[in-house]
């Protein structure tokens, strides 16, 4: 199901891990779910799950979306600090939600947009990828949209190998292998993740 798994052996934790690790458990808890059947809904390991809950891992955003899915949640719903009292959320620039995954082997830099706006199928966020950043490849659920913004992507979906620049967009199906590699300095683009159920 989910090609690109990755567990971070650091010791160093952030905030943010912590806090998504324990609204995980809140929301398992909620869903009258045991480690072991989230786990095997989300198509993960019971250790993995747990490392998740405990803060002691950092996990590429197609494992956050499966256990999302798993436990019949949102992604918002893992980053949100307290609930939303209003009809719209607005993110001025630079102060959405940033969340490093500094010990996964992609080491992709998500800013989370609309964190907390509940119940939203679609989950923006900008994305900034470094030249000296390891190439994943990712496999998962629902749809995905691309904007670039600045710098040069090369961007493959499936057998196809794409060039994205400025203004450029892309949507497609994750549920096919695609990569993505920065070329000549950092990409910045906006990316919104599309849960379909």
């Amino acid at each position: 199901m989910f090609l690109h798994i990755v567990s971070c052996s650091d010791t160093t934790l952030s905030m943010d891990e912590a806090k998504v690790g324990e609204n995980i458990r809140a929301l398992r808890l909620a869903a009258n779910l045991s480690q072991t059947e989230a786990a095997r809904r989300a198509g993960i390991t019971k250790s993995t799950l747990s490392k998740i809950e405990k803060g002691q891992t950092s996990s590429p955003i197609s494992t956050l979306i499966a256990v999302a899915q798993a436990l019949n949640a949102h992604l918002a719903d893992f980053f949100r600090e307290c609930p939303p009292t209003c009809r719209y959320v607005l993110t001025r620039a630079g102060q959405g939600k940033t969340i490093a995954r500094d010990g996964t082997a992609h080491g992709y830099n998500y800013e989370a947009l609309a964190v907390d706006y509940p119940g939203k199928p679609i989950e923006p966020f900008l994305l900034t990828i470094s030249p000296g950043d390891k190439v994943a490849h990712f496999c998962h659920t629902g749809q995905e949209f691309v904007y670039m913004l600045s710098g040069t992507l090369e961007f493959t979906v499936g057998d196809d190998t794409l060039l994205l620049h400025p203004g450029d967009s892309l949507y497609f199906d994750p549920t096919q292998v695609h990569s993505l590699k920065p070329r000549g300095g950092p990409a910045r683009f906006l990316c919104c993740f599309i849960e379909t159920k």
